[in-house]
């Protein structure tokens, strides 16, 4: 009786010893249900430009191609940022001199907005690994490059705004500026028609209402001037 008794003590102690051991221990890991990733079949919305309708595309169609630059979009940067350049250099020339607190602050306003555009336009040919031209670092640089440029003054009249003081400096700057800014129009309206990715055509719209509403501001002034 007393041999019965040791073992059914051991065997008891055993099973109580597997029954902690089993309630002690750490959970056993439960597998990671995975997420279904994108694959070639995956549709992808591709958007269509203003005024046309999305593409759905699907399979090999659906793979990301290298990015195409447009060489219209890159020439209109690259003009533009000249463009800016020499309206930046015009303020600076004029600021000391001008005496109508409107145009004053006309001039101010206009450079405040033509510096980040030049910084926009600068990263954006950056981006694409395009040319940069001197003049986004340095207005001055090149100022008798581009003569043909539309709405670009001349060496001639930007020494004669450089001379001029008093209500004469109000009025030539108004006069040069509202040349300046419709040849500004000008190159928007052609780049238009040739326009490639969606941010370029957004900043030309951009610079078209700003500047067109500018002209009509300098005019009304140039009036009250004469």
């Amino acid at each position: 009786m007393l041999i019965r008794r040791s073992t059914s003590a051991v065997a008891l102690v055993g099973l109580l010893a597997l029954g902690l051991a089993g309630c002690s221990g750490e959970p056993e890991a439960q597998p990671v249900p995975r997420t279904p990733g994108a694959t070639s079949s995956d549709p992808v919305i591709q958007p269509g430009r203003p005024g046309e309708p999305n593409a759905t595309l699907s399979g090999g169609a659906a793979t990301v191609a290298p990015r195409t630059v447009s060489k219209d979009d890159v020439t209109f940067y690259q003009d533009m940022i000249v463009h800016h350049s020499q309206a930046l250099v015009m303020v600076e020339t004029a600021l000391p001199r001008l005496t109508d607190t409107q145009v004053t602050s006309l001039a101010s306003r206009i450079g405040d907005e033509q510096k980040p555009e030049i910084l926009t336009m600068t990263t954006w040919l950056q981006e694409r690994k395009q040319e940069v031209p001197p003049q986004a670092t340095n207005p001055r640089l090149g100022d008798h490059d581009h003569a043909g440029m539309p709405g670009m003054a001349t060496p001639a009249q930007m020494d004669q705004l450089a001379k001029a003081s008093g209500v004469e400096a109000d009025r030539l700057f108004l006069t040069l500026m509202i040349a300046h800014h419709k040849g500004a129009l000008t190159m928007v309206g052609e780049h238009g028609k040739t326009a490639g990715e969606e941010v370029v055509e957004e900043m030309a719209a951009d610079i078209n209402v700003t500047q067109a509403k500018q002209i009509s501001q300098m005019q009304q002034m140039l009036a009250r001037l004469a």
